[in-house]
């Protein structure tokens, strides 16, 4: 496989055979031929495994392969890489994944201080109380509609639409965040400043640069009033990539610096 000079991190279930249950792994990078990954578990060579990844478009691909090498972690933790050859797709299937990884290398490339300097446990806590337009999809019947999100953490928001959701159900969302709030950082493009609420060090300017849509999954809680008592739905945001953590981050980040001054 080719080298990787940048990471992907896409959270997938990957599913193993003989295995019950799917288990969690991370996708580093992916190609037509083969794919890298990231798991708990060791896996010897030869074991046949598969995992679904949901494209930006919506759209569902089952990707199945067999472990072809096994390294530990470029960075020292805990777990394995594995390299993973994958099976054979279908045009249409392969095409898209080629398109889709094409990006992912473009965001990774472009974001290179991506969440290896963002912890989005630490914004969990504080709510954006701002209102955001979103774009959603529930399946159950398979209705689109464009609604309010507010009060933004790392792993929630408040939905405001017109559709009547159900607790539990899964609502899928788009949302490009508000670049206004990065005027917050001032000063020289290349001056060197700390990342959101990590160690590493990044010129201003890529905490400047605009944000890029993210499109995230959620588990509607139920019924709740936001900061502006209003009506919406609590909604828990799963599975979180690599990129959408980046941008939760980025945007509470510069929104707490925002009110402090």
């Amino acid at each position: 496989m080719e080298q990787i000079r940048h990471t992907f991190d896409v959270p997938v279930k990957m599913r193993m055979r003989g295995a019950a249950e799917p288990r969690q792994a991370t996708l580093l990078h992916i190609a037509i031929s083969g794919c890298r990954l990231h798991a708990p578990m060791s896996l010897d060579r030869g074991t046949a495994l598969s995992f679904e990844w949901r494209l930006s478009n919506g759209k569902l691909l089952d990707v199945a392969g067999v472990v072809a090498a096994q390294y530990p972690p470029k960075n020292g933790g805990a777990g394995y890489e594995y390299a993973v050859a994958l099976e054979a797709m279908g045009e249409d299937d392969a095409a898209a994944l080629a398109r889709e990884a094409a990006l992912l290398v473009r965001s990774a490339s472009a974001r290179s201080f991506d969440t290896g300097v963002v912890d989005i446990s630490q914004f969990t806590n504080y709510r954006v109380p701002d209102d955001v337009r979103v774009s959603y999809r529930i399946d159950n019947p398979r209705t689109f509609g464009i609604g309010r999100a507010c009060d933004i953490t790392g792993n929630a928001l408040r939905l405001s639409c017109p559709e009547r959701l159900r607790a539990n159900e899964t609502v899928h969302l788009a949302v490009r965040l508000p670049d206004g709030v990065l005027n917050v950082h001032r000063g020289n493009d290349d001056e060197l400043v700390t990342a959101p609420m990590g160690t590493r060090q990044v010129p201003r300017k890529m905490l400047r640069q605009p944000f890029q849509e993210i499109q995230v999954s959620g588990r509607v809680v139920g019924p709740a009033k936001d900061s502006k008592r209003r009506d919406a739905y609590e909604i828990e945001l799963l599975e979180i990539s690599g990129i959408a953590r980046q941008e939760l981050a980025r945007y509470i980040h510069a929104s707490q610096l925002a009110r402090l001054h």
